[in-house]
């Protein structure tokens, strides 16, 4: 007794079917992927992927060391004056601006100078690229 229902394999595909059917095959043609296969090329070198070497700003390290000095100068006279050390009457009023300013000074300076010095003795993680150039 013949089977009345039948397969889907011998149904022609039409209408969405048929679009999604040829969709699948345009993906990578044949000539695509030959195409792929003969080139040998890529266009890439090896020094595209290598990063060169930065040069040491010494501008910005100056700067540093620098705010580094004023920070630790203005950090000590600032404290002083707070603690009580120093009473001279000009400088009583002093105190809390100094510790500000030294300390707007020191925090910079100390994280630049610290980033600047791991550099300088090749630490992992640190370059002289990660400190800015005042040269630009």
């Amino acid at each position: 007794m013949p089977s009345t229902a039948t397969s889907s394999a011998h149904k022609p595909v039409t209408g969405v079917h048929k679009l999604v059917h040829r969709t699948k095959k345009m993906r990578f043609p044949r000539r695509a992927r030959r195409f792929l296969q003969m080139q040998e090329d890529t266009g890439y070198s090896e020094g595209q992927f290598m990063a060169p070497t930065p040069s040491i700003p010494w501008k910005s390290i100056a700067l540093a060391v620098v705010l580094l000095i004023l920070g630790i100068a203005g950090l000590t006279i600032g404290s002083l004056l707070k603690v009580g050390i120093i009473v001279s009457p000009e400088w009583l009023d002093k105190g809390t601006p100094l510790l500000i300013l030294g300390a707007l000074c020191f925090i910079p300076g100390s994280y630049h100078v610290g980033l600047a010095y791991y550099a300088y003795k090749d630490y992992e993680g640190y370059s002289f690229s990660h400190i800015p150039d005042l040269d630009d």
